[in-house]
Formats: C-alpha cells, sequence, structure tokens
C-alpha cells in the first residue's frame, strides 16, 4: 500500500538508522515531511519498544502544537507523516533536555496510551520477565546486582512517557529540542524517562559515550520537579536493572543474525551493571 505521502512527493529519500521502520524523508510542493512506514517484526514483539502507530499518532496530536515533538501531518493504515523538523541530533546540554523532559511529563497527555511499570517493584519485575526469556548463563551478573527490595508504591501521577529519549531521538532545532521518534509512548513514571536518558547502556546503543557523574547530576538538578528526582536517586537501580535486562535479551535475539549489533548490546549491558554496582 502507498504511504500518506509518498504518491504525490515531488523528491523523496530514504533515512539511513531505521532499524524496524522505513522513514522517508518527502518533499510535497514546498514543504518537507517525515514519513514512517511501519514494519511488522517477523519475531516476538519487543517487550520494551512495541510499534505502536496509533500511540504515536496520538503523542504528536498532543505534543506537535506544543513544539515538544514534531507536528501530525496524517496517519494511514501502515504509516504515519508530520512535518520535518530542521536540525540537528543533539550532543550537549543535559539541562536542555531536562527542560524537555519535564514539558513532556508535566503536561496533557493523550487517551488511551498503554500503561507502563509505575513503581520500581514493577520495573524489576519487568526486568525479570526479560531475564527469565534468555539463558541462565547471560544474566548471572545482572541478577547478582538486582534490587531486592524494590519499591512497591505506584507513582502518584501518571505522566506521558516516551520510554526511547536516547540523544538519537532528541533533535536541537532553532527553536529549541525536540523529541523524536514516538513510537512506543505510554502513561506511567517519568522516571521511566529520566533512567533512559542517565543510562550509559542507552548512550553506547546510541553511539555516545556515556554520561559523567557530573553531566547527570546537573541534568537530575535541572529537572524541575524534586519529588520524581529523589524518587529516581532512591529508585534508580530498579529501572537500570530493566534496561540491563532488554539489553540481554537483545543480544540474546541478535546473536545469530545480527553479532555486531549483539556484542554492542553486551557492552551496554557491563555499562549498566557498573552503574548499578556504584549506585550510593
Amino acid at each position: 500500500m502507498a504511504g500518506v505521502a509518498l504518491s504525490t512527493a515531488t523528491y523523496r529519500e530514504l533515512l539511513p538508522g531505521g532499524y524496524r521502520n522505513q522513514v522517508w524523508k518527502v518533499r510535497s510542493g514546498r514543504r518537507w515531511l517525515i514519513e514512517k512506514r511501519y514494519v511488522e517484526d517477523p519475531g516476538e514483539p519487543n517487550p520494551m519498544y512495541p510499534n505502536l502507530p496509533d500511540h504515536e499518532a496520538a503523542a504528536l496530536a498532543t505534543l506537535g502544537p506544543r513544539a515538544l515533538s514534531p507536528q501530525l501531518v496524517e496517519r494511514a493504515p501502515d504509516a504515519i507523516s508530520y512535518w520535518f523538523v530542521p536540525g540537528t541530533m543533539w550532543r550537549r546540554g543535559v539541562s536542555e533536555v531536562a527542560d524537555l523532559l519535564h514539558a513532556v511529563h508535566s503536561g496533557p497527555a493523550p487517551h488511551g496510551l498503554r500503561r507502563l511499570c509505575v513503581s520500581a517493584q514493577a520495573a524489576c519485575a519487568h526486568g525479570d520477565e526479560m531475564a527469565k526469556a534468555v539463558p541462565s548463563s547471560a544474566t548471572r551478573e545482572l541478577r547478582a546486582c538486582r534490587p531486592v527490595d524494590a519499591d512497591a508504591a505506584a507513582v502518584q501521577r501518571i505522566s506521558l512517557v516516551h520510554t526511547d529519549c536516547g540523544p538519537g531521538n532528541i533533535v536541537r532545532s532553532r527553536h529549541g529540542l525536540v523529541l523524536i521518534d514516538w513510537q512506543c509512548p505510554g502513561l506511567g513514571d517519568p522516571v521511566e524517562d529520566i533512567a533512559c536518558f542517565a543510562s550509559p547502556a542507552m548512550m553506547i546503543l546510541y553511539g555516545f559515550r556515556p554520561h559523567t557523574a557530573a553531566a547527570v547530576d546537573r541534568f537530575l538538578t535541572s529537572y524541575a520537579d524534586r519529588v520524581t528526582v529523589d524518587r529516581y536517586r532512591r529508585q534508580g537501580p530498579a529501572w537500570h536493572y530493566r534496561i540491563g535486562a532488554y539489553c540481554v535479551w537483545r543480544a540474546d535475539r541478535l546473536a545469530r543474525r545480527l553479532p555486531d549489533v549483539a556484542a554492542r548490546y553486551r557492552a551496554a549491558l557491563a555499562a549498566e551493571i557498573a552503574l548499578i554496582k556504584r549506585w550510593p
């Protein structure tokens, strides 16, 4: 089936880096759009980052008018289009990221999105599910640093959460930072996004060096909700355990088909374990 904008495009370019979906830059008339065409994964569903086109459209419709995400143009059965945001991938300025995430978390959220983990205990339980799906020998070191007393208390205010706010999904435009790639948002604890951005594993997976301790502290200090930051400082190991479990699950699933990518996930896992071990 033709996509939303490809059939009327005067120019189109398949962008690199789309691992699971096809992402096209399209010129139609005088304006540029991005069209994402969703590709069904023939294997088992991704346990952390599913393809949810309707949820992405809902997030863009909510955040686009506030300039926190691209602005939605159209939704089709197998594609979504939105206005292209000129800019460059984020590389520095953790305080600005803190401001961006707080704006997302503190604002209105669309109805009907999936429910995410809302407590540290739930995050640990999700990590356990992923870890159980791979050979125990691959998870031994991760399990050794699993929090044993994760807090079961749910977050009091449910927020819109991006879930994959690594540097590759943050664009620096002339008007400020914009979050892109909203394929798997949800309603949950904003600590999930804070842990994602602070995660050394996520930085490695996006081809960056992990944040320094000083940069993470500056990021947390800049986030304008002390309650959320304090909860992250207490419960962070549970959320980073979950990220580590995803890394070991992904490395296992990619070991034969994409060994180089699997090796990157193993390096990311080692960095996440090191972070948990040195948690204050």
